[in-house]
């Protein structure tokens, strides 16, 4: 049997006499740093991120010969996901707490000549069989991975901005517009591990649940006389005969009364025997009370999971070289037949092997004929959907009374839009008004009391609303004719004096405008002096005045 006391006893002896030879220089924490006690995690937390896409290019054709070549601008390229993928060569999580943050290449940016840009490189994150990936802020599943090579997407890339190539139409034969890369998509994980096994051991600290893995299989967790010598779990794999082969088992730490509140190890380690098929119940016979041991321990099974305490069972009596067990053996194996409720109950001695491998093979029929019952969770939250891939229905105006007159759009379709216009070109910020207008946004916010000016803000970005206008871009010459016009109204121009003497500035058409056409050529008695040659014509009243004339008074 494996004696780590006695193995470390040897290791440190060596490393004295290596020492006083000179051949190693003297560590103290060589012990710590290399025990793998020590570096097994079964939680871990950590940020992905997958890359941008690249941005859209803005690209015409110009060569020699051809005028007018038209748009050429390619697209971006996607970026690269993160994947998590399943190695059975893996039983623990301590790589994912060396590495937190992981992040995929974004896609490059398209260039001229209809050339794309190139995808973004992928990242595979190794985690053992039996890891469940949920999100961190919501604790919902997104998957498990149990078999060697299953692969979960955990973070997709953004894809790729379209150039001004693929906006090309009859119309618009020659569009100066381009999208930007989508953002990849970034989420905390919450990664856990079970172990997944045939069978689980279960028992009180110093039970011997170490010495008959040891016994059992190759493993060589670490065996000592003193209670909680195991502190993480251990897995092992029968090999004993043809008839055990392949039995896969796993010792966790002891249980003791109050388990279920927290107390000792073993919480922490029952995740792990909720995959195994049979639960192995090592009675220490050496304790003052085995059979009421043997009741705590299901007691407390029940307390935690009812799902774990109605596993099949199999009871074994431990240590029973000891001759003051082997004189009660068959007391102490009634005992446990009528506790358990079973016949599955064996004697037996870890330490000296007696009985084990018989234990193995019925160990191993028993497990072969339970059905899998413990099936993969149910997703709750698809990671491989992205902004776009959401529904464009699903937003929200939210609207504060505190301040009045601002307006913000939260929906994740939405959002991305504003983040792949590229603001900078004005037929793309018409693009824009158009998408809030066709997706109903527009005809909202004014059904909710939204008028012209009100700041309306969707992601990072905010701009002026305007129900009447989908183009958002006026050039600037229209509007210092805009401002020139309202400052006359206001009468901000000096006196009347300089307003003749200067050019009437320009007005809209409907605003009085069509009073500014062609005034010099109009003819009308808008002046005093076309109202004195008309009294120049008709200096005597009496020549209009006739003999047959009706002349009207007031008597």
């Amino acid at each position: 049997v494996f004696d780590a006391d006695r193995e470390e006893a040897i290791a440190a002896k060596k490393r004295l006499l290596a020492e006083q030879r000179g051949m190693a220089k003297p560590s103290s924490a060589a012990v710590v740093k290399d025990d793998q006690e020590w570096k097994f995690f079964d939680t871990a937390r950590i940020h992905v991120s997958g890359g941008d896409g690249g941005n859209g290019c803005v690209s015409f054709r110009r060569e020699k010969g051809e005028p007018r070549g038209g748009p050429n601008g390619g697209r971006g390229g996607r970026g690269g996901s993160v994947y998590l993928v399943c190695d059975e060569g893996l039983n623990t999580l301590a790589p994912l707490r060396n590495r937190v943050h992981v992040r995929a290449t974004k896609g490059r940016n398209g260039l001229g000549k209809g050339k794309d840009g190139q995808k973004g490189n992928h990242v595979m994150i190794s985690v053992p069989p039996g890891t469940v990936i949920r999100e961190l802020h919501t604790q919902k599943v997104a998957g498990e991975l149990r078999e060697h090579g299953d692969k979960l997407l955990v973070a997709r890339g953004g894809r790729g901005g379209r150039g001004n190539a693929a906006f090309m139409t009859q119309r618009n034969t020659a569009p100066k517009i381009a999208e930007r890369g989508e953002p990849g998509a970034k989420r905390w994980l919450s990664v856990e591990l079970r172990l997944v096994a045939d069978v689980g051991f279960l028992g009180k600290p110093n039970a011997g649940k170490s010495t008959l893995l040891a016994a059992a299989s190759a493993a060589r967790p670490k065996i000592a006389n003193y209670p909680f010598t195991t502190i993480v779990p251990n897995l092992g794999v029968c090999d004993i005969s043809d008839e055990g082969a392949g039995l896969i088992l796993c010792d966790i730490p002891g249980l003791i009364e109050g388990a279920a509140g927290g107390a000792g190890l073993g919480p922490a380690f029952l995740r792990h025997v909720q995959r195994c098929k049979v639960l192995l119940h090592v009675v220490d016979g050496t304790s003052e009370d085995p059979i009421g041991d043997f009741v705590a321990i299901n007691e407390e099974l029940k307390k935690y999971d009812s799902f774990l305490a109605e596993k099949p069972q199999v009871v074994v009596l431990n240590k029973i070289d000891v001759p003051e067990v082997k004189e009660k053996e068959a007391e102490l194996m009634e005992a446990l037949k009528e506790k358990a409720g079973h016949s599955r109950v064996l004697s037996i001695s870890a330490a000296t092997t007696e009985r084990v491998k018989e234990l193995m093979g019925r160990l191993k029929k028993f497990a072969v004929a339970q059905p899998d019952t413990d099936l993969p969770p149910i997703p709750e939250v698809d990671f491989a959907r992205n902004g776009l891939d959401f529904d464009s229905d699903d937003y929200e105006i939210i609207s504060d009374p505190s301040y009045p007159g601002q307006w913000r759009v939260a929906g994740e379709y939405i959002e991305n839009i504003a983040k792949m216009t590229h603001w900078e070109y004005p037929e793309a910020v018409a693009r824009f008004g158009r998408q809030l207008e066709a997706l109903g946004i527009a005809k909202e916010l004014e059904r909710r009391g939204a008028v012209d000016g009100d700041l309306v803000m969707v992601g990072e970005y905010d701009f002026d609303f305007n129900s009447r206008l989908t183009n958002l871009y006026i050039p600037q010459e229209l509007l210092e004719k805009e401002a020139l016009y309202e400052k006359q109204a206001k009468g901000e121009n000096g006196s009347e004096d300089e307003t003749d003497n200067e050019e009437a500035p320009w007005r809209p058409f409907p605003q009085g405008g069509f009073l500014d056409v062609d005034t010099d050529e109009l003819v009308g008695f808008m002046e005093t002096e076309d109202w004195d040659l008309l009294d120049d014509d008709f200096e005597d009243d009496d020549d209009f005045i006739y003999d047959d004339d009706e002349i009207w008074t007031s008597s």
